[in-house]
């Protein structure tokens, strides 16, 4: 009597070892030598390239609400100190700390870190990617990280150069998609044993990252024996929760965990006063995240990230990697958009990779000379125009990166030093605290009950529709404006006054 032999685990959509399948044969009819060659120089370019866009004139820009919190947060951290921004897990602002230590204490430190994680994702999605779609198709995604915009107003086209959390979540975030794949590919325990570290960096930088475990069920239960789908299972969650306990355990991790759950579940439930559309609210709509994203991503970007989705649902190869970057980005979506009450302009960026990815499949599998077969001349005419669009618009991203400046608040100060009015103290309406904190917080008078004892000598006018000045403010600048200078700061409007700023008429009027 004989037995059948075991059953082992088959690897997906196989390919002889001397041809590659139809959809990664070479977008370059080249010799060997001289491909590897071509492919080398078109990847150094790109990413020469997505390192000026991540790197270059980076101290520029004003800075960002929360730059601040999680930047001074490490460097405490780093110095004994563990009691600060414990609503967010520690491990991003444990490298912001180290970044500082490394290249000086301040924003600058910070940013340049973020920039590495843009620019090491980066690596990572390519280098990944081209085992699937070869080495120069591969680049379209790369091409779509680094050029593709995503800010949140017509003044900040990348929110993944400030020192933000998002950076450092989605660099170990997509580090542990890559090596879940691998452990697909080739069922090797390290790969999912690496997987659950990163995953656990991932999370303890930014708790948002755990919705992305929805994906790896897709990988943990297709083409494999019970037994080992447990087996990994367990190794996974094992790396995982060692990971997060080592690296949660300097901030008490239980006091700290605590905290943030009781913080983060009254923010859901008192809600964050933004504006969508126009409206104002602390309790925004389910689609507001899609709205920051196309503010932020703009609507050429935003219609060829949609086109190169949906071909790479439709004739994207591997199928699977498709679908589990899709789970993941489905999970991400609907966590964001039905199963929290907040909505902030930078959520987005938690998927935005996700979104780079499928459509550079996508793209890659409309130009892949071996899809002919499945694709038509009118699908490879979509993808020539969608890639010369990723150029276009990236192009535009380095006139951006180029020409970076400080803005609004920033500039205050530099207009009043050159105007020959007695310096005094600013009365500012319609502009968050912080926005002109970091500039000229002590020269701020935010209430008009303070003129009494303030010298105010000019005021400066934001355009937060969540902050609407006093009638008291406006009615004074129309009926003065023949008299008083006004400068134009980009989105702030600052008033210069040649003597103090007071209230008559029973505090009914402002006059000077």
């Amino acid at each position: 009597m004989t037995t059948a032999p075991p059953t082992l685990p088959v690897p997906i959509e196989t390919e002889p070892a001397d041809q590659a399948p139809a959809h990664r044969r070479r977008l370059l009819p080249l010799s060997p030598a001289h491909r590897r060659i071509s492919e080398g120089v078109l990847a150094a370019l790109v990413f020469l390239w997505g390192a000026y866009l991540s790197l270059w004139n980076l101290g520029a820009a004003n800075e960002n609400v929360d730059e601040r919190a999680y930047i001074d947060a490490g460097w405490a951290y780093l110095h004994g100190d563990m009691t600060l921004n414990l609503e967010h897990p520690p491990t991003a602002k444990y490298l912001y700390g180290i970044a500082q230590l490394i290249g000086g204490q301040g924003l600058l430190s910070g940013r340049v870190l973020a920039g590495l994680c843009v620019l090491g994702t980066g690596i990572i999605l390519w280098a990944w990617l081209r085992r699937e779609l070869g080495g120069t198709l591969a680049l379209i995604p790369t091409l779509l990280w680094f050029g593709l915009p995503r800010g949140n107003d017509d003044t900040i086209v990348r929110l993944d150069r400030f020192a933000l959390l998002e950076p450092v979540m989605v660099l170990f975030l997509v580090a542990a998609a890559a090596a879940a794949w691998q452990w697909y590919r080739h069922d090797r325990w390290w790969w999912i044993a690496l997987s659950g570290v990163l995953m656990g960096a991932a999370v303890t930088s930014k708790v948002s990252a755990a919705i992305f475990l929805v994906a790896f069920l897709v990988l943990a239960f297709v083409r494999r024996p019970v037994w080992r789908i447990l087996r990994d299972v367990a190794i996974f969650v094992a790396a995982l929760g060692g990971t997060f306990v080592a690296l949660y355990s300097p901030v008490d991790m239980v006091a700290a965990i605590t905290y943030m759950l009781e913080m983060q579940s009254e923010h859901n439930t008192v809600g964050h006063m933004v504006a969508v559309a126009g409206e104002v609210t602390a309790s925004p709509p389910w689609w507001s995240n899609l709205w920051y994203m196309l503010v932020g991503m703009g609507a050429p970007a935003l219609v060829l990230v949609g086109v190169g989705s949906v071909a790479a649902l439709v004739v994207g190869r591997p199928s699977r990697l498709v679908l589990f970057l899709g789970t993941g980005l489905a999970g991400l979506l609907a966590f964001h958009l039905v199963g929290s009450n907040v909505a902030l302009s930078h959520y987005y960026t938690a998927w935005f990779w996700l979104m780079c990815a499928l459509a550079g499949i996508g793209v890659a599998a409309l130009l892949a000379p071996g899809n002919r077969d499945r694709v038509t001349g009118v699908g490879r005419g979509v993808g020539v125009v969608a890639l010369v669009l990723a150029l276009g618009v990236s192009a535009g991203m380095t006139a951006y990166v180029a020409n970076d400046r400080p803005r609004g608040a920033a500039l205050v100060q530099e207009a009043l030093a050159l105007d020959p009015a007695i310096d005094g103290s600013i009365l500012v309406a319609a502009m968050p605290g912080h926005q002109y904190g970091p500039y000229w917080a002590d020269l701020a008078v935010t209430s008009l009950d303070e003129l009494a004892v303030r010298d105010v000598r000019a005021i400066v006018i934001g355009d937060d529709a969540r902050f609407q000045p006093d009638e008291r403010i406006t009615e004074f600048v129309d009926a003065h404006r023949a008299e008083i200078r006004i400068v134009q700061l980009d989105d702030a409007e600052l008033i210069i006054l040649d003597a103090p700023l007071r209230l008559t008429d029973g505090g009914e009027t402002l006059a000077y």
